[in-house]
């Protein structure tokens, strides 16, 4: 697959609703999985009222070859996906963990198959690239929200609300932030609309340059990470802006940074962009993690320090 510069988005549909009821499929791109907390994962979907679905390369019988870092080999792992994938009995698919693995096989993604077939795509972390891919290459929105280890360690109520009304596609209660720095405020609107866009920080990071991710013009910027120190932190911050990939961002939201030093580094990120900084989003590598529907239109409220999504 050949991948081409960033191209803005013009126009990205909302993907058919899942419901308590439906087939969610669980997909492995990167670590592999503990098998008692899969099975965590998989009862707490069936609590939701879901019929989990395993990849092939999760299933018992699985004979995984490669290294142990992955759940499977780069073959194996994206063989497993399109086929879950490709079954349009599946109204769903949440990603079973992080840890890494994603970026290896981002180049033979099979994207035509994923917009033939829209549905609901849950992840976060090693997810991110993924999740951005199918913004920009298929025009559907997709979630940053929890996985199946995430069900594992039992959601918050907050967090099981959240993602039921994100895959039912029902508007979520618009989220209180807290304002952090003013940016650039000259003739600036009371409220600041873009699409919602971002991730992981350091998957985003690592993912400039390679054609996925959708123009950042005219987005609200959500960034989350963990254990990463503040020069790290610093410095993905800088390969965004220096790269380009973050000219047009009209306003910046932290979500957690655990086991982070980031708030001077996201504020001088934030006025280089002349953008104003908000922080308290509750999404992100640690409770409560709510599901953010990356690619919607949403709505800074700057007075008031709220994040509401639009149709």
């Amino acid at each position: 697959m050949t991948l081409h510069p960033d191209q803005p988005v013009s126009h990205v549909e909302h993907p058919p609703a899942a419901k308590p009821g439906d087939r969610v499929g669980i997909a492995a791109l990167s670590g592999r999985i503990d098998p008692d907390r899969l099975a965590a994962g998989v009862v707490a979907l069936k609590d939701l009222g879901f019929e989990p679905v395993l990849a092939a390369n999760l299933r018992p019988e699985a004979s995984l070859s490669g290294r142990p870092l992955f759940a499977g080999t780069d073959r194996e792992r994206l063989e497993a996906f399109h086929e879950l994938a490709a079954d349009e009995s599946i109204a769903a698919i949440v990603f079973a963990r992080g840890g890494y693995g994603v970026p290896r096989i981002l180049g033979h993604v099979d994207w035509a198959l994923l917009a033939s077939r829209p549905r609901p795509y849950v992840g976060y972390s090693d997810l991110t690239p993924l999740l951005l891919g199918l913004v920009s290459k298929t025009g559907t929105i997709a979630f940053h929200g929890p996985m199946a280890v995430d069900f594992a360690r039992g959601l918050l109520p907050e967090e099981r609300r959240s993602f039921l009304d994100a895959l039912a596609g029902r508007l979520p209660d618009a989220w209180p932030l807290e304002a952090v720095s003013a940016g650039s405020s000259a003739g600036r609107p009371p409220a600041i609309d873009g699409r919602l866009l971002g991730g992981c920080l350091s998957m985003l990071s690592a993912t400039v340059g390679t054609g996925l991710l959708p123009s950042f013009q005219d987005s609200i910027l959500v960034l989350e990470d963990i254990d990463e120190p503040e020069y790290r932190i610093d410095r993905l911050l800088t390969q965004l802006r220096t790269s380009g990939q973050a000219t047009g961002v009209r306003a910046v939201i932290a979500g957690h940074f655990t086991n982070c030093d980031a708030r001077a580094s996201l504020i001088d990120f934030a006025e280089f962009l002349g953008a104003p900084l908000f922080a308290g989003l509750p999404a992100g590598h640690q409770a409560p993690n709510h599901t953010l529907p990356l690619g919607a239109s949403a709505s800074v409220d700057v007075r008031n320090a709220t994040l509401e999504i639009r149709r």
